[in-house]
């Protein structure tokens, strides 16, 4: 989620001619009074490349739901616009390293459909700052309160630099249902966020597959197996000095002792005791780290190990793979929390029809995030209500 946040979430509005809306108030200005302002619904320039009449047609379908169940912006304007582009969903990666060693990938079965919103942001009404007697609109500026409405987007979050597929579908994590009627899963929201997320697909089949606690346990043996034999070779390549380079340096530290410390032999003894006993090769540091790294490497693969074998006993092999923080292996490796937990998942190519046109939906995610502002709360309550999620649903195929 928070990758298409970050990508839906661009409300810097840049129309350098408006001037900042201004109210002056016959009272002095209060919050009650910002908060009961009405305000306005306003539409800006569709965004992407890929904007068609059929797009278009959605989601004004969408904006139509959402005037419905909110006809008047109160203690706010309502800034919305559409946005379209190319559908990468359920697309297999190939990955590998550029000339200068970074990783990146290509896809082997390119997408043939379309994605698209409908974003709205919301800009709050305040007291003018040092006026008594004016409040001002927020808009054009920036507000972490935004509604997006995602078609055929991408689930879930790729970890960074990770190259894990199954059948070439990259492995993402996404949250988990709190909720799930057929067609209509309410998520966990983030910890700490005020965030409401709905994802609505067709009845009977998921637009992900999770994966199983035994598909994680068997690649995070891999995984650290890999990370480990990486740092265990770049160990072994360590350049070191010649043991003669060493041993002239070592002898030329303990003249310099010496001529330090030449009238306190009690500080000499103890300065040269201090470095001697301290005292490595860079052959023997070099080796003391492989040993390190070896042993760390054999108590990690252990730990998986051990997992592996609790979780087949407990019958938990095919159960969702939830975890906190990918490849983590203490204190636990399996989050029992799903509110804390991320879930993993492929997404499922097989739910995608081929047959339909490539700007039909097939499913949707609902977003509204809001900070503390009382109509903003107000609208996630009004949205949590009264969203017909289930004409929503109904769009789908169509």
């Amino acid at each position: 989620m928070k990758k298409q946040i970050t990508l839906l979430l661009t409300f810097l509005i840049q129309l350098s001619s408006y001037c900042q809306n201004v109210i002056l108030t016959q009272e002095p200005c209060t919050d009650v009074m910002a908060q009961n302002t009405k305000g306005r619904w306003i539409q800006t320039p569709n965004n992407g490349t890929y904007n068609t009449k059929e797009t278009s047609s959605r989601l004004d379908e969408i904006h139509k739901l959402v005037l419905e169940m909110y006809p008047q912006p109160t203690g706010m304007d309502i800034v919305w616009h559409r946005t379209a582009g190319m559908s990468y969903f359920g697309s297999k990666h190939k990955y590998f390293k550029t000339n200068d060693d970074r990783q990146t990938f290509d896809y082997y079965n390119l997408p043939h459909f379309t994605n698209y919103s409908y974003n709205a942001a919301f800009f709050r009404y305040q007291c003018e700052y040092g006026k008594t007697n004016s409040l001002i609109a927020t808009y054009p500026g920036e507000t972490g309160t935004f509604l997006n409405i995602l078609t055929n987007f991408t689930l879930g979050i790729m970890p960074p630099d990770d190259n894990w597929t199954i059948n070439g579908l990259p492995v993402n994590m996404y949250k988990t249902p709190i909720t799930s009627a057929d067609g209509i899963a309410v998520l966990y929201p983030e910890p700490g966020r005020n965030v409401y997320e709905v994802l609505i697909h067709r009845k009977g089949i998921l637009p992900y597959t999770p994966v199983t606690r035994k598909q994680y346990l068997d690649y995070c043996i891999i995984f650290h197996t890999r990370v480990n034999d990486g740092l265990i070779k770049d160990l072994e390549k360590m350049p070191v000095r010649s043991l003669e380079e060493q041993e002239k340096e070592k002898k030329e530290k303990l003249k310099k002792f010496e001529k330090d410390f030449a009238n306190d032999p009690k500080k000499l003894n103890a300065n040269v005791d201090y470095y001697l006993s301290g005292y490595q090769t860079e052959q023997d540091r070099r080796d003391e780290l492989i040993v390190k790294t070896k042993k760390n490497k054999d108590d990690v693969i252990k730990r998986f190990m051990d997992e592996l074998e609790r979780t087949t006993g407990q019958g938990l092999l095919d159960a969702p793979a939830l975890v906190n923080t990918m490849y983590q292996h203490e204190p636990f490796i399996f989050e029992t929390d799903p509110g804390k937990a991320s879930m993993l998942i492929t997404e499922n190519p097989d739910y995608i029809r081929r047959d339909l046109p490539k700007y039909v939906p097939q499913f949707f995610i609902v977003q509204f995030a809001w900070n503390e502002w009382t109509p903003f709360t107000k609208f996630s309550d009004i949205l949590k209500a009264y969203f017909p999620f289930d004409k929503l649903q109904a769009m789908i195929d169509k």
